[in-house]
């Protein structure tokens, strides 16, 4: 049985940070899903005195909220 690829939405920031959404076919909003995770990455990573540009992201609050949003609004986000 094969499967059709699964949908990848992509954005980029100014300083060349990509984000990557991985989706099932036909999910609605992930554009407005892309624009959420990168209002997160700028409020909660950007912001992170420790953090360092072009290393991974490890802000506990980042993942914490994005976890949030993704939970609470995955009616909204996703349209489910």
């Amino acid at each position: 049985m094969q499967r059709p690829p699964a949908p990848l939405f992509h954005a980029i920031d100014l300083s060349g940070t990509k984000f990557f959404v991985v989706c099932e076919t036909g999910a609605p909003n992930m554009e407005n899903l892309l624009k959420v995770i990168y209002e997160l990455y700028t409020d909660f990573v950007l912001k992170n005195p420790f953090y360092e540009m072009e290393m991974p992201i490890r802000c506990e609050l980042f993942d914490l909220n994005l976890s949030q949003v993704i939970q609470k609004d995955r009616v909204a986000l996703l349209g489910r």
